[in-house]
């Protein structure tokens, strides 16, 4: 089934997906907005058209409540289209940008194909990445490359560090495959166990936060700006 397409569902997602990245406690989200937004080649004339439609409505849509978050810094793209669902970024391109240039992420990068010098270019390369694991005619929303393949997503193991996870863990989850970690929660953990789980903590809070303030009637720039703004809407409480 597809998700109702419009602004408030929408923004509805990113505050239960992405609060700590609006709150600016990270660099980056990523979740899906389920719906069939690809289809096979077999698909019916009917069936193609309901998802062209599908992918206009979600994309006005995202532009509608993008153009709210960019006074907070904060971008959002459709990396993949899949019949399960589009796969949605949500970053902050400055914070984004001083993560990867740190060299525990620039060289693995650099080894993996990417350009850390140029983090929004290494984006469509990710998006490409993905489609290319997916599965179920998933098509990469950035390059617009198809994949016949299916529809289940393996993920780059690189993925971690375009969601600003410690570098540790993302180097340990490349070492150990994935296998043999300390702790699961939004991210494997392969070190600083203590440190992570006090983070896992934080971010737990703030989006019970910011679903609060969200359902009380506070808007989504609002909430996302507040970082920057200095307002009472995020509090001190979270970032600690």
């Amino acid at each position: 089934m597809t998700r109702p397409v419009d602004t408030e569902t929408f923004e509805a997602s990113l505050i239960r997906y992405c609060s700590p990245t609006l709150a600016g406690l990270k660099p980056a989200a990523l979740f899906t907005y389920s719906g069939v937004y690809a289809v096979d080649p077999d698909a019916t004339p009917a069936e193609i058209e309901d998802m062209r439609h599908h992918r206009c409505a979600l994309l006005e849509t995202i532009e509608l409540v993008q153009q709210k978050l960019s006074p907070a810094r904060i971008k959002i793209e459709v990396l993949v289209w899949r019949s399960c669902g589009a796969l949605v970024y949500v970053y902050r391109p400055a914070e984004l940008r001083a993560y990867l240039l740190d060299p525990l992420a620039s060289i693995p990068l650099k080894r993996a194909g990417y350009d850390p010098d140029d983090p929004e270019g290494c984006i469509p390369v990710l998006a490409a990445r993905i489609a290319r694991a997916s599965k179920h005619g998933a098509e990469c929303a950035i390059a617009r490359t198809p994949c016949p393949n299916g529809c289940r997503c393996t993920f780059p193991h690189e993925m971690g560090f375009f969601l600003g996870y410690p570098y540790e863990d993302v180097l340990g989850f490349i070492e150990h495959g994935g296998r043999d970690c300390l702790a699961v929660g939004p991210w494997k953990v392969y070190a600083h166990l203590d440190r992570a789980l006090r983070t896992f903590k934080r971010y737990r809070r703030c989006t019970e936060t910011f679903t609060a303030r969200y359902r009380e009637g506070c808007t989504i720039e609002t909430l996302a700006c507040s970082r920057t703004t200095g307002s009472p809407v995020a509090p001190a409480a979270l970032t600690r």
